[in-house]
């Protein structure tokens, strides 16, 4: 999920305020830094989802969000994606400065199908936009969500970040879908036998996506299995393509005991990986970065949460500028209304 806005640099005060490390804590295989919120506040201009009165009485759908991505246009953040892990649409929106505008839904099954896709992440490349369901089966061991193993895209223009067609909220308009990561996920190592478990038994989940040249990443938040995680990787065209080849590897992430993959979000030299709990275990949330090309893992902090979000999760990493010290960076949680977006500096 990689956004290139324009370059800026960072004042001194800035990287001491949000780079600036208080005392280091234990989160996994290290002691390791706690990474604090900038003093940027960040606003939403109105509410995620859809209205009350347009079926979604407890509108729920602003409490759940979980994973976005931007088109890197000129000026920036005029086109970005959030997926809803309870609902059928994503839905478009915009940045200003620190000011976030939800803008149109976009559906991505039938309104009438059962189940919903579990949307997990979102993620851009090379004119397209994409959403990853969870690939899981539901907590409850006695049910299965069969609409969830699926992965959609559509494109948009690379310079306005726009769909070539008429966005609808009522019916898939301009919407692929792809079933072929389940074959991906029955055939990879170790995490084969963790294929259609429920989460809260260790089975698979996914959670995040990044795609970068050609190649889409998909974190999972389960399982965790000897202290990794696991990133499965496959040929971003080919998973459209009835018989294209895969090309499908599974990379193990030493992330810690218990600790499964919340989300990523491609940079320039890598992967970032946000992780935490795979499910309510005592597990801090932290940041790494992960070189695709040499398996290099680097561990770059441990979150530390605004203090009146409580138990939230941290599901939504989104870059929003990269500079050789470090990255200027949107966590959004799931639980808070809106995804209480919070900044973070994060050094190298």
């Amino acid at each position: 999920m990689i956004q290139r806005p324009a370059s800026r640099q960072w004042s001194a005060a800035a990287l001491l305020s949000g780079i600036a490390f208080l005392l280091p804590v234990s989160f996994g295989l290290a002691d390791q830094p706690k990474l604090v919120p900038s003093a940027t506040t960040w606003t939403v201009t109105s509410m995620f989802g859809k209205d009350a009165e347009n079926d979604d009485p407890e509108n729920q759908a602003r409490t759940n969000l979980s994973g976005a991505a931007c088109v890197p246009t000129t000026p920036p953040f005029t086109s970005c994606l959030i997926a809803n892990d309870e609902k059928k649409y994503a839905q478009f929106f915009s940045i200003e400065g620190t000011r976030i505008t939800p803008r149109a839904l976009i559906r991505l099954v039938a309104k009438d199908s059962d189940g919903d896709p579990d949307a997990e992440g979102a993620a851009y490349d090379n004119g397209y936009f994409y959403v990853t369901g969870s690939h899981g089966r539901t907590r409850h061991k006695d049910k299965r969500n069969d609409s969830s193993y699926a992965v959609f895209r559509f494109p948009v223009d690379q310079k306005t970040g726009l769909p070539p067609f008429e966005v609808s909220e009522k019916k898939v308009v301009g919407v692929e879908s792809s079933a072929r990561l389940r074959h991906a996920i029955r055939h990879g190592d170790v995490i084969k036998d963790f294929y259609n478990r429920p989460l809260a038994s260790g089975g698979v989940n996914i959670e995040g996506i990044a795609v970068k040249d050609g190649r889409m990443h998909l974190g999972l938040r389960g399982p965790s299995h000897r202290g990794h995680a696991f990133i499965l990787s496959v040929d971003a065209a080919a998973l459209f393509t009835p018989d294209g080849d895969l090309k499908a590897a599974v990379t193990p992430l030493a992330l810690g005991h218990d600790a499964g993959i919340r989300d990523l979000a491609a940079v320039g030299d890598g992967i970032l990986v946000l992780s935490g709990p795979v499910n309510e275990q005592a597990v801090a949330p932290a940041i790494h970065h992960w070189s695709e090309k040499t398996g290099a893992l680097k561990p770059l902090g441990e979150l530390q949460f605004p203090k009146d979000l409580g138990a939230a999760k941290a599901e939504t990493l989104l870059v929003l500028e990269e500079q050789p010290a470090g990255w200027r960076l949107l966590v959004m949680f799931d639980g808070p209304e809106n995804g209480a977006p919070t900044e973070y500096l994060v050094s190298r």
